[in-house]
């Protein structure tokens, strides 16, 4: 996991303390299909089933750096799938913060949940 944040910093696309943090402490392999553990920490989208995807770690890295958030913040995901951007934003504002998830497809929001509960965040 460590050498795909340094990864990630190398290419300057993480550089936010409080993100790189997250990314540290949030683990992509809790939130992909056990057949792709070996690969969870590779640079680019695993399949989490019905179709969908954990994105790239990149796009997730340059998506929060765009979105910069900010401990105590209200976040909304949508299209919330594996839950790794959730529990990332939930890492990122803290107790005082607030990120909701929402999937529609019920396979996934069960995957969701299940990756969720690993972490010690109210759901």
């Amino acid at each position: 996991m460590e050498q795909l944040v340094k990864h990630l910093i190398t290419r300057g696309v993480l550089r936010t303390p409080r993100i790189v943090v997250a990314f540290r402490k949030i683990d992509r392999r809790d939130f992909v299909r056990p057949e792709d553990a070996d690969r969870a920490y590779s640079d680019y989208p695993l399949s989490i089933g019905a179709g969908q995807t954990i994105s790239q770690p990149y796009t997730v890295a340059f998506m929060l750096e765009l979105l910069a958030p900010r401990p105590g913040e209200k976040i909304l995901d949508i299209g919330s799938g594996s839950g790794w951007t959730t529990t990332l934003l939930a890492e990122i504002v803290g107790e005082r913060g607030k990120v909701t998830g929402r999937e529609i497809v019920p396979e996934l929001v069960e995957f969701g949940r299940k990756n969720l509960a690993k972490y010690p965040f109210p759901q």
